[in-house]
């Protein structure tokens, strides 16, 4: 399996705080039967990095580690982007990581927004789209405008894939009920842990492959938690 939404790098976001925390938490991903994390720091918003040179240094300080403590798991890298302003700049710059070497595939994280979320939305994905880019929405089932799957469709369909929680999968939330209820009509597109730590939200992604091809067929599983994080990564469409 291939997990493309962790905070695993230690120190930069409200993700793992130091080197001890990220290789436990990259131990249980490699017990858990992942083979490939793509580190995902947030950017700024108050709780992730000012810069992105910090990324590339610090993600080879951590395969470093991983290579001492015989971890045997592969580290990429990426960028979640918070809808902002300047969200178009920030990925023609290039600042914006991509998942790809083409700078196709790149994670957006959208905020709950009280009203109008879905037009603020659907413009920032349509102009991304225009841009080259395709916006991997980042845990979507935890915005509350989506309720209405009309809505939830057209985004989807103006270019964002779905990238859902893996511990959303099981909740009785709200958030809980959109990712089960868009799994049904085949609306999303990749599981990822979104780890933040080994207790909040660890890097774990079995019991969500689980679920899905018991209740869809392992190919289903299969698609969400490694082919389709291969194509992302490999800049193929999906």
């Amino acid at each position: 399996m291939i997990d493309i939404h962790a905070h695993v790098i230690p120190g930069l976001d409200d993700g793992s705080p130091d080197m001890a925390t990220s290789l436990e938490m990259c131990r249980m991903a490699a017990a858990d039967g992942i083979t490939d994390v793509v580190a995902t720091p947030h950017y700024q918003n108050g709780v992730g990095v000012s810069s992105v040179s910090v990324i590339p240094p610090a993600l080879d300080a951590l395969r470093d580690a991983l290579k001492q403590a015989g971890i045997p798991l592969r580290l990429h890298m990426a960028l979640e982007m918070p809808l902002r302003e300047d969200y178009l700049p920030l990925y023609r710059d290039g600042t914006w990581l991509a998942y790809d070497a083409t700078r196709k595939y790149i994670l957006l994280e959208c905020p709950a927004f009280p009203m109008q979320g879905v037009a603020i939305l659907s413009r920032a994905v349509e102009r991304l789209v225009q841009a080259g880019a395709v916006p991997v929405l980042a845990h979507p089932e935890r915005l509350p405008f989506l309720d209405n799957p009309a809505d939830a469709g057209a985004i989807r369909r103006l270019g964002a894939p779905f990238q859902i929680t893996a511990q959303a999968l099981d909740s009785p939330s709200p958030s809980g009920h959109r990712a089960r209820a868009w799994l049904e009509r085949g609306w999303v597109d990749f599981i990822a842990t979104d780890a933040h730590g080994i207790h909040r939200r660890p890097p774990c992604l079995s019991r969500a492959r689980d679920f899905v091809a018991g209740r869809f067929g392992e190919r289903a599983a299969e698609t969400l938690t490694t082919r389709n994080p291969q194509k992302i990564l490999a800049g193929e469409p999906l």
